[in-house]
Order: structure tokens, then sequence, then C-alpha cells
């Protein structure tokens, strides 16, 4: 992690380590609902307690944060002890969550998420900006994500996301985690993906417009900084060459995006 600098106002940070983290090198742990969007590791806990020091000293303007728990937790345990916790506003973005891929990309009971953070976070979090986003989409919120699918022909992600909802909707939450999982592996096993890079890109890029109209009026104060804490691989796509990811193949590799370690962070210019 680089040295504060009073150059730069927006700052993307990639969450802790997670337990998924710590063995994804297993391939059944790919689909296993064991690690569907997995809580952080013991190490990835102090990790984020480390950079307590470094963001104390910050004076936060917002922080932006991707509606994974991970990426939640991450915030909780480096801005607990922030001097001006009780100002600062935690606000869940879903154009910062990450591409769909593995188990760990899909939320099982988002509702559960939202209860213990608004309940145990020393910081507030605020779910308007993701509950507006739900209000406009066709999927219900623990399956937000599949407003990202753009790889899956329509009627082929209705088919899935019916069979999803319903078994949510019964309360068979086994069955769920298991058609979640057969849903990931049948891809996986294919090589076919969810969300292309350039649509992911385009989340980015809306991201981008909402803190431009956000923070319009406080856009030159590079005292105050914006934290956006994410994931791996849309940092790396956000941080890429726009043409290389815009005139590539829609599954790229995206080509001179950073990709950034566990807990660290890097700053982002308009």
């Amino acid at each position: 992690m680089g040295t504060q600098s009073s150059k730069h106002k927006f700052y993307f940070m990639r969450h802790a380590q997670t337990i998924y983290n710590t063995i994804k090198e297993d391939k059944s742990a790919k689909y296993n609902p064991l690690y569907a969007d997995c809580h952080l590791s013991e190490e990835g806990i102090l990790n984020s307690k480390s950079k307590q020091n470094y963001f104390n000293k910050m004076e936060i303007e917002a922080i932006y944060v991707s509606p994974y728990y991970r990426a939640i937790e991450t915030m909780q345990y480096c801005f607990e002890n922030h001097p001006n916790k009780e100002n600062i506003i935690c606000y869940i973005h879903p154009n910062l969550a990450e591409l769909s891929g593995m188990i760990h990309e899909f939320i099982l009971d988002i509702k559960q998420t939202k209860k213990m953070f608004n309940i145990n976070s020393n910081v507030k979090v605020n779910w308007d900006i993701f509950d507006d986003y739900i209000s406009k989409i066709k999927y219900k919120e623990h399956l937000f994500f599949m407003e990202n699918w753009d790889l899956i022909e329509e009627n082929k992600r209705n088919e899935i996301y019916n069979k999803l909802n319903a078994l949510y909707e019964k309360g068979d939450l086994d069955e769920y985690k298991n058609e979640v999982s057969k849903t990931i592996e049948e891809r996986y096993k294919t090589k076919l993906k969810f969300e292309s890079y350039k649509h992911a890109y385009q989340r980015f890029i809306d991201f981008k417009n909402y803190l431009y109209e956000k923070h319009k009026n406080t856009i030159n104060d590079k005292k105050k900084k914006i934290i956006a804490i994410s994931h791996r691989l849309f940092i790396s796509i956000s941080t890429s060459k726009p043409e290389s990811i815009l005139n590539g193949n829609n599954n790229n590799q995206s080509s001179g995006g950073l990709s950034l370690n566990n807990c660290e962070l890097t700053p982002f210019l308009f």
C-alpha cells in the first residue's frame, strides 16, 4: 500500500483475505455452497485492522462498498476506530460487485447481511443506493447479480432465476444452495462465463459518473477522501486501458489492469 497522497481523492481497495482465498486451489471449492459469499479469514481480519492507523489519519468524505459480505466486513474492521466514525457513512453500491464466476460471488441470503451490519457495524451502513437499484430491475435482492449476466441468453437466465427464486421463496435453502452449486459447476466445466468484461467496465463508468454527480461540489477537495471497496477482477478491469476492454473479445483477460493484493489500495482518476 502506497503512502497517503494529497494529490488523490478517490481510492480503490480490494477486500481483505477470505476463507475462500485460503483454499481456492481446491477445485471443488469453486462451487461448494459452504464458501458462498464467505467471510474474512483470521488473517483477513488482522490485515483489515492493521490499516486502521492509515485510515485514521484520513478525512473521509464517504465510503462505497460492494454488497458482498467480505467487502462490508473489510470496511467495518478498517474504520471501526476512526476518530470521526460517527459521521462516516458507508454506502452499499451494486456497481462495485465482483463478476460472477465461482461460489464466493453468489450471495445466498443478503437479508442476513443487512441485518448483521445494521446491528453490529460501528460505521453507519446505508443501503439506499442498493435498494433503489433493486426497485428498477426484475431480479430480487438475493439474486441482484444476475442483472449483470449479459453472456447468458435471456431465456436461459430467466429459467435459472425462476428455479432459484422459487426455492428461496419456499424457504428450502439447502436445495437452493445445491441448485446454485449446480449452476456454477455447469458453467465452470464448460468454461463459460456469466458477465463480459465490457459489461463490467461499463459498471465502472456508471459508478464514476455517479461519484462525479454526487460529489461534484467537493471534487477538487483532495483532503476529503472517498474509498471504494471492491474485488480483484472488477478493480483490474476498472483500471485497464479502455481500448483493451472495449475493443476486445467479451471473454478476454483485461490488459494492463492492476491486480491488487488483499487489503491493497490504489488511487483512481477521472
